[in-house]
């Protein structure tokens, strides 16, 4: 009778290292989320302090597509995030955001859990004096963004089906458009590029809200 591996509990091959991972993988959520959420708490004191006349921080929210590209076993998805940044000058701003598309369907079946992190500098364009003079609108306000980006993925989906992480830089170009001083609407298309596993890239486009704090 031909010999097969079993885990100690009497369990299929390997089911206790599918466990251990998924364990890891949601201390891990757990954690980051943890600090992001820290994160969007301490901006608004910060920004209180720190206003000299132009938004010093902000905190938004935003729903979308999350589309893989090449390289990848998933199909798009819904996608929720949230953000917060706060401003260096004028035109320029670092920013944390995280988000998640809780019911990616894989190609090779199943679903997965995406799980998105991003740091990022934005680029307001209106600080481009010429693009200000021949594109200049009070209330439209298009940005370029550029950083790093890290996926998680709660089973194997990303390389063909061998990681389940895939981290690179991210880029993208966006618009606000300013309802009042302190409410804008944010639309964003980015990009991001796998570097840590066979070349692969991920796509998405989100809607939301941003609230400006310290003008």
């Amino acid at each position: 009778m031909p010999l097969t591996n079993r885990d100690s509990d009497g369990g299929p091959p390997n089911a206790g290292l599918r466990k251990r991972g998924e364990i890891c993988y949601n201390c891990h959520m757990k954690k980051t989320f943890a600090t992001l959420f820290f994160l969007i708490l301490v901006l608004p004191g910060v920004a209180e302090e720190e206003s000299d006349g132009f938004p010093s921080a902000y905190l938004g929210a935003s729903g979308g597509i999350f589309l893989p590209g090449n390289g990848s076993s998933l199909k798009r998805a819904a996608m929720a995030s949230a953000r917060g940044g706060w401003y260096l000058s004028d035109n320029l701003a670092l920013e944390l955001e995280g988000g998640c598309a809780p019911n990616a369907a894989s190609s090779r079946g199943g679903n997965a859990t995406v799980t998105a992190f991003a740091a990022r500098g934005l680029f307001h364009l209106t600080g481009i004096e010429e693009f200000d003079l021949l594109f200049g609108c009070e209330r439209f306000d298009p940005f370029v963004t550029f950083g790093a980006a890290a996926l998680f993925a709660s089973r194997h989906a990303f390389a063909d089906g061998s990681h389940r992480t895939a981290i690179g830089p991210t880029a993208g170009v966006g618009a606000f458009y300013h309802l009042t001083d302190r409410w804008s609407l944010r639309f964003d298309a980015t990009a991001a590029m796998s570097v840590d596993t066979p070349c692969g890239m991920a796509y998405g486009l989100a809607l939301g809200l941003q609230w400006n704090f310290g003008e």
